[in-house]
C-alpha cells in the first residue's frame, strides 16, 4: 500500500535519517549477484514444496545466511509500497570423491566446455515469503565459475528486490535448494508498525486511546474481519486528534477490528483485531448469533463472526422433553455463517429442528419449520432401517431408545405397534428423509387420541350408570316410608267417609290398620299424622 513519508517517520522513529529509503522503481520483481556471479530469475511464481532431503553428488551451492532490508517500491514519485528486500548469501557445501569425479562432474555441468577448469557450479535456490493471508516463492538461478568453486568457502550473494509487506505485519522467509541438499533456512521479522493505537481497559468497557497529534485528521473505522467473503463496517468517523473512544463491553466480538489512517491521499491504514482471545467477546458472539428461517428445507445462521460450530437435526415431541437426535444420525454440517445451508430432507415437519453445539457443547437451538409448518405436532417418528438383503425393521424414536415397534414394551409405540406399521404401509404416515441405509415417517396420533377419549367417555358413562343403580338401591327404604304415607292419607280419607255415613265394618278397619303397624315396627319411621285418628277411633 501507498506509504507517505510522515507515516514512515512515525513508523520508523523520530530521525530524519531514517526516512532515507532506497527507492525501488517499477512494479516488477528483479534479482541481481554479486561481481562474479551470475543469476536469473524465473518468470511467475513456483510451489512452496521444499521436498525431502538429498545427497549432495559432489560440490554444491546452499544459502548459508539471510539479510532483510526495507526499501521503497515506487510506481510514482508519491506512490510508494514498504517492500522486504531479501539477500542470500552462498557457499560450496561438499567435496570431491577423486579425481574422475570432479571431471565427470564438471563435464556434466557443462559438455561443451573443453576444459573442466572452465566448468561452472549452478545452483536453483527457492525464497519463500509469508506474511498473513499471503505467501509467495520466487525460483532465482545462479551460477559460479569453476575458479571460485572451493569447498566450504562462501562464493557471494544474490539479492531479491522485492517482496512487498504492511506496516505492523509479521514475515517469514525460508530460503532453501531444488533438489533440498540441506535444512531450509528461515527468518521472521515483525515490521515496523504506527504506534497510534492503545486498547485498555474502563471497567467493563474498553477504551481506545489514539495518540495522534494536535490537530491531526484522521479516519476511524470499527469493522467485522470475517473469513469469508468483504469486511462489513460497523462505524465510521472522520477525526481530529488526539482522542479517547469509549466502547460498550457488549459490543465486542472476537473479530471486531480497528483501522486507523489520516485524511490524506495515498495513506496506509493501520489495523488491529485485539479481542480475538476475549471471553466477553465470545459470549457476546454466541448472544447476537440468529438462526434464520428460509422456505423449505433452507436455513442460515446469521452472526457477526465465523463459528467453529457444527449443526444436527433433532426430533421435538410435543410433551417436552430434550430434543431427541434423529437415528441414524443425518450428516453433521460444519457451519459457514452467513451462508444459505440446507439439510438432506425430503419433507419439513415443524418438529424438526436444527441444534448449533460447539465443541460438544449446545449452544443454541430452533425447530425453524414450526413458523412455517404451524405448532408442534403429536406425531410419532418411526425409523427404518435397512440392510444389505433388502430387510429392514421399523422402530418409534422416544426418550428411552428407539423401541421396535412389534415388541412387548410399555411404551405408547410399543402398544400400538401393528396400527403404526398399517399406516406406514397405507400411506398414512409422511416421509421426511430417504436413502439406502434406511428412512424417517412421521406417523400422526390423533385418530388414537380420539379413540383413547372416547373410551374415557364410555368409562365415565359406564361409572355414571353404576352410581346411579347404588344411588336407587339405597333409596329402598325412603320409598316404603312414601308408600306407606300415600295409604295412611288415603285411609284418612276413608274414616271421614265413614263418620258422616256409619262405621265401617270391623274386618276393613283392622286391614286397613294392621299393615300400618308392621310397616312402621320395621321401617323405624315416626308415624304419619295421617294414621293417628284411624288408632283413637280403635
Amino acid at each position: 500500500m501507498p506509504v507517505p513519508w510522515f507515516l514512515l517517520s512515525l513508523a520508523l522513529g523520530r530521525n530524519p535519517v531514517v526516512l532515507s529509503l532506497e527507492r525501488v522503481v517499477g512494479p516488477q520483481d528483479t534479482a541481481r549477484c554479486s561481481p562474479g556471479l551470475s543469476c536469473h530469475l524465473w518468470d511467475g511464481d513456483v510451489l512452496c514444496l521444499p521436498g525431502s532431503l538429498v545427497s549432495a553428488p559432489g560440490p554444491v551451492l546452499v544459502p548459508t545466511r539471510l539479510q532483510t532490508e526495507l526499501v521503497l517500491r515506487c510506481h510514482e514519485e508519491t506512490d510508494c509500497d514498504l517492500c522486504v528486500r531479501v539477500a542470500v548469501h552462498l557457499a560450496v557445501h561438499g567435496y570431491w570423491e577423486d579425481p574422475e569425479d570432479e571431471e565427470k562432474f564438471r563435464r556434466a555441468a557443462d559438455p561443451e566446455l573443453e576444459e573442466p577448469r572452465n566448468a561452472s557450479l549452478q545452483a536453483h535456490i527457492v525464497l519463500s515469503f509469508q506474511a498473513y493471508p499471503t505467501a509467495h516463492c520466487v525460483l532465482l538461478e545462479v551460477q559460479v565459475p569453476a575458479a571460485l568453486v572451493q569447498p566450504g568457502q562462501s562464493v557471494g550473494s544474490i539479492v531479491f528486490d522485492c517482496f512487498e509487506a504492511a506496516l505492523g505485519a509479521e514475515v517469514q522467509i525460508w530460503s532453501y535448494t531444488q533438489p533440498r541438499y540441506q535444512k531450509e533456512l528461515n527468518l521472521t521479522q515483525q515490521l515496523p508498525a504506527l504506534p497510534w493505537l492503545n486498547v485498555s481497559a474502563d471497567g467493563e468497557d474498553v477504551r481506545l486511546v489514539l495518540d495522534v497529534s494536535e490537530e491531526q485528521r484522521f479516519g476511524l473505522s470499527l469493522y467485522w474481519n470475517q473469513d469469508q467473503g468483504p469486511i462489513k463496517p460497523w462505524w465510521h468517523s472522520n477525526l481530529t486528534g488526539p482522542q479517547t473512544i469509549t466502547l460498550n463491553h457488549t459490543d465486542l466480538v472476537p473479530c471486531l477490528c480497528i483501522q486507523v489512517w489520516p485524511l490524506e491521499p495515498d495513506s496506509v491504514r493501520t489495523s488491529i483485531c485485539p479481542f480475538r482471545e476475549d471471553p466477553r467477546a465470545h459470549r457476546n458472539l454466541w448472544r447476537a448469533a440468529r438462526l434464520q428461517l428460509l422456505p423449505s428445507r433452507g436455513w442460515r445462521l446469521d452472526a457477526p463472526c465465523s463459528l467453529p460450530a457444527e449443526a444436527t437435526l433433532c426430533w421435538q415431541a410435543l410433551d417436552g422433553g430434550p430434543c431427541l437426535p434423529l437415528v441414524p444420525p443425518l450428516p453433521r454440517e460444519n457451519v459457514t455463517v452467513n451462508k444459505v445451508l440446507e439439510f438432506p430432507l425430503r419433507k419439513g415437519h415443524p418438529n424438526v429442528c436444527v441444534q448449533v453445539s460447539t465443541w460438544e457443547k449446545l449452544q443454541m437451538q430452533e425447530c425453524l419449520w414450526a413458523d412455517s409448518l404451524g405448532p408442534l405436532k403429536d406425531d410419532m417418528l418411526l425409523v427404518e432401517t435397512r440392510g444389505p438383503q433388502d430387510n429392514g425393521s421399523l422402530c418409534a424414536l422416544e426418550p428411552s431408545g428407539c423401541t421396535p415397534l412389534l415388541s412387548r414394551a410399555s411404551t405408547r409405540a410399543a402398544r400400538l405397534g401393528e396400527q403404526l406399521l398399517q399406516d406406514v404401509q397405507s400411506g398414512q404416515c409422511l416421509q421426511l428423509w430417504d436413502s439406502d441405509l434406511g428412512a424417517l415417517w412421521a406417523c400422526p396420533m390423533d385418530k388414537y387420541i380420539h379413540q383413547r377419549w372416547a373410551l374415557v367417555w364410555l368409562a365415565c358413562l359406564l361409572l355414571a350408570a353404576v352410581l346411579f343403580l347404588l344411588l336407587l338401591l339405597k333409596m329402598n327404604p325412603v320409598k316404603g316410608w312414601l308408600r306407606l304415607l300415600k295409604e295412611n292419607i288415603r285411609a284418612g280419607g276413608e274414616c271421614e267417609q265413614e263418620r258422616g255415613g256409619g262405621p265401617p265394618p270391623a274386618g276393613r278397619a283392622w286391614a286397613s290398620s294392621r299393615p300400618s303397624r308392621s310397616v312402621l315396627s320395621h321401617s323405624g319411621l315416626p308415624e304419619p299424622r295421617g294414621s293417628a285418628p284411624l288408632l283413637r277411633r280403635r
